[in-house]
């Protein structure tokens, strides 16, 4: 038996949806134009012509007496929608499977028994060859071929079409290079265990259930395993490789490959299956914690970029690598190289080694984002915090931000932004800027020089002679906008250094005048008046750079204290 379907509707439609044809059907009849042909009107408009041997007597519209040999259906204009022929089907069996919305059953069991040819439409079919060695021709649209039992050959088309198939026998085929995007879906398992794409086929799946080793092809292929351990190898191109469950070896080959990688025991490489060194730019995407030093084969892997939601870590090679983080909280350090290393959302942390790395953040709700660099680094956009590592003399820059920047066990020049900082100089002798805004400033062990600049700013200079620097304008006027020393310690050495203050605001000098310290007394209304008093168990200390008996700035000294001249570089 040969059948030929001449479809222009969605096949798909027909195949699932045997009330949509019983509506079609159950209008009326037009028309018997001969002992052997019923014409048959349907609900949209369209024309069933049934022809057979001995048609006869009719019930419910449809013939139920003889024998069916073909059925075609027309648009209103003439245009024929789809024809099927050369068989034979008792009309009453027919009839009973179409007024019962059973067509499926009709293809399956009546009709479709032997070795068909099934020709597709302009539009999305739905091809199913069922028994016998079928032979399945999807046209135009974007089709599903399906052989059924048997050895089949599906051919495609010009659309985007899924090719089913079940035996070694199976041939799945695109014609045209301009045929779309095709993917094959390996169910069963081949006896060489091995299945190779054709030509022209763009995608394949392992649905079989068990372990296969798929060959790609010259084209950007997409290849998935299955939910055990796959082999996949994509060969040229640029091939987007996936082992699906299990711990899969995928090999990229030729081309700027992407692997995909969701479990540890994951293999990954860019060689042929010859062996050989591929070549391109590829890529690793991994919904885990991923490095790619932890295989030799990954030397060569360029770039690694984290899938999914979960807080994981990446981490580069020898190469100048791009990584990318994902939505959750990230660990990113590109190793070697000149690295490139985007966060993304969540609260990320960067290790800088090289002065080539670069570190992108862009949007400002990305989270509270960490640079830990053994390297002098200014903190780019939307990235908020920085540690210095290592042993190196370096220095750390922050940005507009609220940065919280650390210095390592070294002499650091750390300076904050606009912003609310907080800097902390650990070990050695380290300079402290904060410029502008509310800064928290920590010097940490070492002979520390501790500068706040404009805005409230508190001091804590820790151990070691530190000095708390004031430039004019630092310090507010007034108890309440004052600035604050935590932890001024004479016996350790502390100053507080006022010299970059012009006393004398009066005279028009040039010159930087010193101030006059007056201990605990009052102003008497001279300009360059320093003094102090200790006030609810805290003492202030207040200068008159103008003369007018009133402080100019005051510094708030944490606990009670006695100064005297040499606790100030004046």
């Amino acid at each position: 038996m040969n059948i030929n379907f001449y479809l222009a509707f969605d096949m798909r439609d027909f195949a699932n949806s045997g009330t949509y044809w019983n509506e079609q059907i159950a209008g009326g009849i037009l028309a018997q134009s001969a002992a052997d042909e019923y014409r048959v009107y349907s609900q949209d408009g369209n024309r069933n012509f049934f022809f057979g041997n001995n048609l006869g007597q009719v019930d419910n519209n449809m013939p139920v007496d003889g024998t069916i040999i073909a059925w075609n259906n027309y648009q209103s204009n003439g245009a024929g929608v789809f024809s099927m022929f050369s068989f034979s089907v008792s009309a009453y069996l027919f009839a009973s499977y179409v007024l019962s919305d059973n067509i499926a059953d009709l293809l399956e069991g009546l009709i479709m028994t032997g070795d068909d040819s099934v020709y597709g439409s302009g539009f999305n079919d739905y091809l199913l060859g069922y028994d016998g060695n079928d032979v399945l021709r999807g046209q135009a649209g974007d089709d599903i071929l399906d052989g059924g039992a048997g050895d089949d050959q599906m051919l495609g088309g010009s659309g985007d079409d899924t090719f089913i198939v079940g035996s070694d026998g199976d041939i799945a085929l695109e014609l045209t290079e301009t045929g779309g995007f095709d993917t094959i879906l390996i169910r069963y398992t081949p006896e060489s265990v091995t299945y190779t794409v054709a030509e022209l086929v763009e995608s394949a799946r392992n649905q079989s259930g068990a372990p296969l080793i798929i060959f790609g092809n010259t084209l950007d292929n997409s290849l998935y395993g299955g939910s055990t351990a796959d082999y996949l190898y994509g060969d040229d191109g640029n091939d987007y490789l996936n082992g699906g469950a299990g711990a899969d070896a995928v090999h990229g080959g030729h081309g700027n490959d992407v692997f995909f990688v969701d479990n540890v025991g994951d293999q990954v490489d860019d060689l042929t299956r010859t062996g050989s060194a591929g070549s391109g730019i590829d890529e690793v995407r991994s919904t885990i914690s991923y490095s790619l030093l932890a295989q030799p084969n990954l030397a060569d892997i360029e770039n690694l970029q984290l899938a999914g939601t979960a807080s994981v870590d990446a981490i580069g090679n020898r190469l100048n690598n791009e990584l990318t983080g994902n939505s959750g909280d990230n660990l990113l350090n590109g190793s070697a190289g000149a690295d490139i290393m985007r966060g993304g959302a969540g609260d990320d942390i960067y290790y800088i080694d090289n002065g080539g790395d670069r570190v992108i953040e862009t949007g400002a709700g990305d989270g509270i984002d960490t640079v830990r660099s053994s390297l002098s680094h200014e903190l780019g956009d939307h990235v908020e915090n920085l540690q210095l590592t290592g042993g190196g003399y370096i220095n750390g820059v922050g940005n507009s931000l609220a940065n919280r920047i650390s210095g390592n066990g070294q002499s650091n020049i750390l300076a904050g932004g606009s912003g609310d900082d907080i800097l902390t100089g650990n070990g050695g002798t380290d300079l402290l800027y904060g410029n502008d805004g509310a800064d928290l400033l920590d010097g940490g062990t070492g002979d520390d020089f501790l500068d706040g600049g404009a805005g409230r700013d508190q001091f804590t200079g820790g151990a070691g002679a530190d000095s708390f620097v004031f430039n004019s304008g630092d310090a507010g006027a007034t108890a309440g906008t004052s600035d604050r020393i935590v932890d001024f310690s004479r016996s350790e050495g502390d100053q507080i250094r006022l010299n970059a203050i012009d006393a004398n605001a009066t005279n028009g000098a040039a010159s930087n005048d010193a101030f006059a310290f007056i201990g605990t007394g009052a102003f008497t209304g001279a300009a360059g008046q320093l003094r102090y008093q200790v006030v609810s168990g805290n003492t202030y200390i207040s200068g008159d750079v103008d003369g007018d008996g009133t402080a100019d700035f005051v510094i708030r000294v944490d606990g009670a204290h006695a100064f005297v001249v040499g606790d100030f570089v004046l």
